[in-house]
């Protein structure tokens, strides 16, 4: 898991750690991508699947079949994303993300579907594409 393994346990904070300020600093720190911040209420699930799913800079990103190392994993508990993460290949492939309650975990398909995450979708940075 290399690099992967020194963000495990950091904490989550509402609007400073959270899964997305989280995503953002991986996606800078380990593979050089500049993300925008989000201004939105995270404990307003309706409020953030609506900003994942409609903010412009989605368009930036690849819907894709089959993550890789580093792709954003949007989850999702019906339809609408509400949580984001980053694909990491290692113990056969899973999910870095941020939660409330735990702070970064790293969470393969069992222990995901285990906690409800019924829906994962992949997506990968146009410059790495």
């Amino acid at each position: 898991m290399s690099w992967a393994i020194d963000y495990i346990g950091d904490p989550w904070i509402a609007g400073e750690h959270d899964c997305w300020a989280f995503f953002r600093r991986v996606q800078k720190e380990v593979f050089h991508v500049e993300l925008p911040a989000f201004d939105v209420d995270v404990d307003n699930i309706l409020s953030v699947a609506k900003e994942l799913n409609s903010n412009e800079e989605k368009s930036n990103w690849d819907k894709v079949c089959s993550p890789k190392e580093g792709d954003a994993v949007l989850m999702a508990h019906t339809k609408y994303p509400s949580h984001i993460g980053v694909w990491v290949d290692a113990d056969r492939g899973g999910v870095l993300h941020c939660t409330r309650g735990e702070g970064v975990v790293f969470s393969n398909y069992k222990s995901l579907e285990m906690l409800g995450w019924k829906t994962l979708t992949y997506y990968r940075h146009k410059n790495e594409s």
